[in-house]
């Protein structure tokens, strides 16, 4: 029998599984993994340019072949694959990934099937997330589901809302071509429990807010001269802190001009600099910042030096915000408000 060689490290049971999967990042993940070991996901992650939603995605994708498991401390492991699901441990909460809060409970099948059976808006749970799933439920998924339910402790009818409100995100973004998957339910479930999110009203008022939200996207692209591409994770998480703040999209493209005009270029973070002074200030809208961040006159005490303002930033010129008012409506001329 000859030598086998080191260097064959996929199995043609692995390599068919792969190219079932008709999926980019999970063989390019699964590649990495097999050639520089299983233990850093994130450096993967940095490495691949994944970001940190597709990578779970493509873990979980693995997972469920068998190709992949959590190995506890030591991070991920490569699975038997072709194995039962059904006959493997149960894994963490996501395939190894730390997970915000902490990982659920590692509950066992008995215990999943005990809970299903005796309770009823539990096995509704899990049915509906079937249909949307639009396959059965593996081992690792009835374990999230029940440590959403459970660990997390979100009622069924907050979960439904949620598997429903995560699917109709994924419809809009992948039209029928993907389906969500546990893990999306999970990462959302957790920003809900966080925010205490648990009963219908929350829910509702949560949905309705990010569909505002959502709904201004355009208008934001537009104040942040976005074109072609969609926000970063970094560029989403300033977006929502500045509009939790109370700014709508035409003060954060008047704080857009100021930071491009001071760094020349797009600075998150000088940005958030710009309108956090103004919110501390109370000022949120072009007309209070143009009555009230003013220049300081020559002489004040207090006044910082360069003709800015005491927190550092460049006051705003009346006419700078004429050219964002016009800019946000489209070209149309503002009527001058100090006449």
């Amino acid at each position: 029998m000859g030598k086998i060689d080191s260097d064959n490290i996929i199995s043609a049971r692995a390599a068919d599984l792969l190219i079932s999967l008709r999926d980019g990042d999970a063989a390019l993940l699964y590649l990495y993994f097999c050639r520089h070991g299983f233990r850093e996901p994130e450096r993967a992650a940095r490495e691949l340019y994944l970001p940190r939603q597709r990578l779970q995605e493509a873990c979980e994708r693995l997972e469920m072949q068998g190709l992949l498991v959590s190995a506890g401390e030591d991070g991920l492991a490569p699975g038997t694959a072709g194995q039962s699901l059904e006959d493997r441990p149960t894994g963490s909460a996501t395939a190894g990934l730390p997970a915000d809060g902490g990982d659920f409970p590692a509950f066992t099948a008995a215990e999943i099937r005990e809970r299903s059976d005796c309770d009823s808006a539990f096995s509704s749970l899990l049915a509906e997330a079937k249909l949307i799933l639009g396959r059965p439920l593996s081992t690792p998924d009835l374990n999230k589901m029940l440590g959403m339910y459970d660990h997390l402790g979100l009622p069924a009818e907050v979960m439904m809302m949620l598997m429903h409100f995560v699917a109709d995100q994924y419809r809009e973004r992948y039209q029928e071509q993907r389906r969500p998957t546990v893990g999306a339910f999970e990462r959302e479930a957790r920003v809900w429990a966080a925010r205490e999110i648990r009963d219908f009203d929350g829910a509702e008022q949560y949905i309705n807010r990010w569909q505002e939200r959502h709904s201004m996207e355009g208008e934001l692209k537009d104040a942040l001269q976005i074109v072609g591409r969609d926000f970063t994770e970094t560029e989403r998480r300033y977006i929502e802190q500045w509009l939790d703040w109370g700014f709508g999209p035409e003060v954060i493209a008047c704080a857009y001009d100021l930071t491009v005009t001071k760094t020349r270029k797009f600075v998150p973070s000088y940005m958030d600099k710009v309108l956090r002074s103004w919110h501390e200030k109370g000022l949120h809208t072009l007309q209070e910042i143009r009555e009230k961040d003013r220049p300081p006159r020559p002489g004040r005490v207090g006044s910082a030096p360069g003709g800015t303002s005491p927190g550092g930033f460049a006051p705003i010129d009346p006419e700078q915000i004429a050219n964002i008012e016009k800019l946000m409506n489209g070209g149309k001329k503002v009527q001058n408000r100090d006449t």
